[in-house]
């Protein structure tokens, strides 16, 4: 009997020491499948960033190709390229009475000097498919003359051939 309790002994922490092995397998196999969930997460956290870059890149990109198509316009008006400037409008539709103020009655531009603010979106797109982009010009003439231009711009994607058109304007002379 006296060496029956020793085995017995035995056995006992032998058992322990099997539970204790398979307790500390269960966690090691959790950590084994959470960095493929946490890997799958960061890939998804990842793409996403991605994907809003490239959208913020095509929205950046669209307000600068208006702004640049909307400087292309003023310089051509200003170089006395009348027809290719009118060009730059909606349905050939040139801006009417004072919404250019006396800008287009300018016979000879000696400079024009173009600042324009961050185009405002006047749609609710991701990339935005018509623009209001403020203006303040600081033209020239020939008599020596200098006057200042205030007001804004209104462009749209045209729905042909995806090009910015210019659609509304209101400019006003800023007194000085």
């Amino acid at each position: 009997m006296r060496l029956l309790i020793p085995a017995l002994l035995a056995l006992t922490f032998v058992g322990c020491s099997c539970q204790r092995q398979a307790e500390t397998d269960a966690p090691v196999a959790d950590a084994a499948t959470a960095p493929v969930a946490d890997d799958a997460a960061a890939r998804a956290r990842a793409d996403a960033a991605k994907r809003a870059d490239a959208l913020s890149q095509q929205r950046l990109d669209a307000m600068n190709e208006a702004v640049n198509k909307l400087h292309l316009y003023l310089q051509q008006l200003s170089s006395g390229k009348r027809e290719a400037a009118d060009k730059h409008w909606a349905y050939q539709r040139m801006p009417r009475g004072n919404e250019e103020a006396d800008l287009r009655s300018i016979k000879q531009f000696t400079s024009m000097r173009i600042e324009n603010d961050t185009p405002k979106p006047l749609d609710q797109e991701a990339v935005p498919e018509s623009l209001e982009i403020p203006v303040e010009l600081r033209v020239d003439v020939a008599d020596g003359e200098s006057r200042r231009y205030t007001g804004w711009y209104r462009m749209r994607r045209s729905p042909v051939d995806r090009s910015w058109e210019l659609t509304a304007t209101s400019l006003s002379v800023k007194l000085q």
